[in-house]
């Protein structure tokens, strides 16, 4: 069997489109980490054709939850017979305030924080001992260029919430690259895509819906992860293009 891929929130979306590209691959394991197993749309995924010698397995992960990826990284184990990981695709996350910070509630705050920079997070320090066992392990976190600071006077978005809990994962993400010299760790900007999220930001500017397809954002996604490298994608910011983005 070949390599170990886990995405999260891979039952619908861009994380769906791309654990399409993933078991398409013979001889591979995919792990497709999901809020709720027995969700009509985790259905399709088990019923999603598969490659020659590969498995899809679901388990498991709700970012909103401390404990639940360890939960998650213990089946794959004790039942699964997992014994590595090599690319972990933290796909996971909310946006849903989109408020001048005068009108943003704090708990919106909260649970921004709580998904989409805490919920990765504890997922990298759940897979990591798996992660490293891996002669080429990449830790990949779905960001987005609304999280950049040096795009910020280009945005007339009001997302402090969102855009703050995502540049936070950013600076995760920057840490992993200085603490963890074997790995590969980037976040990827993956277009403004029409997902229920991207069109929620398009309606804000008075659009009906984002520009890029999900198709061609999980295509784009699925080329840069898999020609990643410590030297040359590590630590960068980067769009599903492969173009830089000031952090």
């Amino acid at each position: 069997m070949g390599a170990t891929i886990l995405i999260t929130g891979a039952n619908r979306g861009i994380g769906k489109s791309i654990l399409k590209h993933y078991v398409a691959i013979p001889s591979i394991n995919v792990v497709a980490a999901v809020r709720d197993p027995n969700h009509e749309s985790v259905n399709e995924l088990r019923n999603l054709p598969l490659a020659s010698g590969s498995r899809l397995v679901v388990v498991k992960i709700d970012s909103g939850s401390p404990t639940s990826a360890e939960e998650a990284v213990k089946e794959l184990r004790d039942q699964h017979d997992v014994t590595q990981l090599d690319t972990v695709i933290a796909n996971a996350g909310i946006g849903k305030n989109w408020e001048l910070i005068a009108q943003t509630p704090i708990r919106e705050v909260e649970d921004h924080f709580k998904i989409n920079s805490v919920g990765p997070f504890a997922l990298y320090l759940a897979v990591r001992d798996l992660l490293l066992k891996s002669p080429k392990p990449k830790f990949v976190v779905l960001s987005t260029e609304l999280g950049s600071i040096g795009l910020l006077s280009d945005r007339p978005i009001k997302d402090v919430a969102y855009g703050m809990s995502k540049a936070a994962i950013n600076f995760f993400v920057a840490k992993l690259h200085q603490e963890e010299p074997k790995l590969v760790a980037f976040p990827i900007h993956p277009g403004w895509v029409k997902t229920p999220l991207g069109n929620s930001i398009a309606l804000t500017l008075g659009m009906q819906e984002a520009p890029t397809t999900e198709g061609q954002s999980a295509a784009g996604i699925f080329e840069q992860i898999e020609k990643a490298t410590r030297e040359g994608t590590s630590g960068r910011f980067i769009t599903y293009e492969g173009v830089d983005i000031p952090w």
